[in-house]
């Protein structure tokens, strides 16, 4: 995933685009549309992890071992199945859901 500064080595699980046209969306703005979109393939998708490209803010904020940051790999070894890309990576959301993608 190019388009996303520094993270252009990392392989998110099942990816999905949206683009919002909303110049002051917010994190908390974001993750509900990015919530709404998980909720197409599952009923009940449970948030692992975010990340805001602008500020660099990350949740969970661990350390990582090996070549991807930790919140990715928190999600990851979490279960984390479903990635929603709000507006080209400026917010990404990692989620755990019951659908199987594979």
């Amino acid at each position: 995933m190019a388009d996303v500064k520094g993270l252009e080595n990392v392989t998110f699980p099942n990816v999905t685009f949206i683009n919002i046209d909303d110049l002051g969306l917010t994190l908390e703005k974001a993750q509900e549309a990015a919530k709404q979109v998980a909720k197409n393939y599952d009923s009940d998708p449970l948030l692992l992890s975010w990340y805001v490209k602008k500020t660099g803010e990350e949740s969970p904020n661990v350390s990582c071992e090996g070549n991807e940051p930790g919140w990715i790999n928190y999600a990851k070894s979490h279960g984390g199945c479903f990635t929603v890309s709000v507006n080209h990576g400026e917010f990404m959301f990692i989620f755990k859901c019951e659908h199987d993608f594979k």
